[in-house]
């Protein structure tokens, strides 16, 4: 195996490019906290028992999850949202559960098993609605 070294200037751009990446991800995950977060304020400011907040959002072989639900309406173990996502032929990567006051949420980051067939999120997201209705 040959290690082939780069300029300095080439290395320079490279780590450059590799370090503005980092940048516009760094501050594309405070936003969506922000975001988040202020849903979770908002709705805790008018009501306690509102309808749970769902969203699912997927790129090529990745599914995302997002559950804020309040503790009043009802209370989900990690590990039933994780298997719904097993079931549908996926690998969970990631799994984080965070108290908010009166809030629960709920992050499940997933990846299709065989990215060849990929994951349907529309079916995931209707067997999570049926475990939180």
């Amino acid at each position: 195996m040959f290690l082939q070294l780069l300029p300095v200037p080439q290395l320079i751009d490279q780590s450059t490019s590799y370090m503005i990446q980092l940048k516009e991800k760094v501050t594309y995950l405070k936003e969506k906290k922000k975001t988040l977060l202020g849903e979770v304020r908002c709705r805790s400011e008018r009501s306690s028992s509102l309808l749970p907040k769902l969203s699912i959002h997927s790129r090529d072989s990745i599914i995302e999850m997002n559950l804020i639900i309040s503790d009043n309406v009802k209370r989900l173990a990690l590990h039933e949202l994780m298997r719904v996502f097993e079931e549908e032929g996926a690998q969970v990567m990631s799994a984080n559960l965070q108290n908010l006051n009166d809030r629960t949420a709920y992050t499940i980051i997933a990846q299709a098993i065989i990215s060849r067939i990929g994951i349907d999120p529309s079916r995931i997201e209707k067997r999570v609605r049926e475990i939180i209705y």
